[in-house]
């Protein structure tokens, strides 16, 4: 397969518009055939994984070990790993000629992804009827044609189906924050509708009569970002009283370097604000070398805790699972060997979980963690593979502990 695809790039150069985009469709069709063909592996990972009932895992189609093995060995999150996983799962039981379609390049995962959202509303007898009815007809000029057909099956066959699928839909309302670049993130909502847009419509106004101020040279987006942030927040920060973590170097606090500081949970910040942030007493600081990283100063907290606790998590930042982004504050202080067991408090047998990973130590489902030297762990999956996380790294920083790494690996033929 991998000469093939090197062939391929290779001969691309010679391919004139036409050769190009006979190639194109191939490679879409292929594209389709190895998305159908992950399901099947993912799925067939999980029926070797059966539920374990000591686990609180009873009435489950499969463990959740098997989204953990999965996001360790390819690399990503378990949450993400595991919701792929349930997908595919409801995929191979529920939509299984759609999905034989996808393996032989009939039907791509755009529309199979369609038919799987807009039918999970359906009885099993309904959802097969419109799986058939959809592959019977053609794949339509393009994803939303598609949409707006079986939108039309559906309502035809369930009237209420629209309201099952708000109902259903209004039960997973979340906020959720991701990071961007330069020291901003997106903070986004899943509202109903109508909450949404009153939301917005007042955010608006407020914005559009501040845009009457003489001098303000903000864009509108500008306004409603500040204007947000201000009901939320008050118009003075000094007011909030949720507790973040500065992680700053001593140079950077006292303006000898504009080395970028870190937030807690989020990541690098520029200096200038993790300098307005630790010169808050509201927000907690954390002084480090900026040679070693060696922890210098750790601010003070309002319900005492223990320095060692402390300096574990200022370390360790996040859950020491592969590829989980679980932050520090979030997460359980565990002990690599268990204190029952005569496991020592100490740094080189301490680590940060979070709950869910936490757990899956603990239960009998294969999972090994060691602790080889302080912050650096393995962790052995139920097969036999082996991950290494070194969290004393600073990889994302460009500046790696000496003959460490912190990307797992994997003794698999792929990785």
């Amino acid at each position: 397969m991998d000469g093939v695809f090197d062939e391929v790039l290779a001969g691309l150069a010679g391919c004139d518009a036409s050769e190009t985009l006979a190639l194109a469709a191939r490679l879409a069709r292929l594209t389709a055939r190895l998305e159908g063909l992950t399901v099947h592996t993912h799925v067939h990972l999980a029926r070797q994984r059966p539920p374990n009932p000591a686990a609180g895992e009873a009435g489950e189609p499969y463990s959740s070990v098997a989204a953990d093995e999965l996001a360790a060995e390819l690399g990503q999150s378990p949450r993400t790993m595991s919701s792929r996983l349930a997908t595919a799962w409801d995929i191979a039981h529920d939509l299984p000629v759609a999905l034989a379609d996808l393996a032989a390049g009939l039907l791509d995962h755009t529309r199979l992804a369609a038919l799987h959202g807009l039918t999970v509303c359906l009885t099993a007898r309904q959802r097969a009827f419109v799986e058939a009815t959809m592959l019977a007809g053609s794949r339509l000029a393009s994803p939303p044609q598609w949409r707006r057909k079986i939108h039309r099956l559906v309502a035809r066959l369930d009237p209420d189906a629209a309201a099952k699928r708000r109902r259903r839909a209004h039960t997973e309302r979340r906020v959720a924050i991701d990071a961007l670049d330069d020291g901003m993130a997106c903070l986004t909502a899943v509202l109903s509708a109508e909450d949404s847009q009153a939301i917005y419509d007042r955010i608006n106004q407020i914005a559009r009569t501040d845009a009457r101020t003489d001098g303000d040279s903000r864009s509108i987006d500008a306004r409603r970002a500040d204007v947000l942030a201000a009901l939320l927040l008050g118009n003075r920060r000094e007011h909030v009283t949720v507790e973040l973590q500065v992680i700053a170097c001593v140079g950077t606090l006292a303006s000898l370097d504009e080395n970028p500081a870190e937030l807690v949970g989020y990541g690098p910040i520029p200096a200038s604000v993790g300098r307005a942030l630790a010169a808050d007493a509201h927000w907690r600081r954390v002084l480090t070398d900026p040679e070693t990283g060696t922890v210098l100063d750790l601010g003070h907290r309002r319900v005492p805790t223990p320095a060692l606790a402390r300096l574990v998590r200022h370390q360790q930042t996040r859950c020491v699972f592969p590829g989980c982004g679980m932050p520090a504050t979030h997460a359980d202080l565990d002990h690599t060997v268990a204190h029952t067991h005569g496991g020592r408090t100490a740094l080189d047998n301490l680590g940060l979980l979070c709950r869910r990973h936490h757990r899956a130590k603990h239960r009998r489902d294969g999972w090994r963690l060691d602790q080889l030297q302080p912050g650096v762990f393995t962790w052995t999956s139920p097969t036999g593979r082996t991950y290494r996380v070194d969290s004393t790294s600073d990889e994302e920083g460009g500046r790696p502990a000496d003959n460490t790494h912190s990307r797992p690996t994997s003794n698999s033929a792929f990785g």
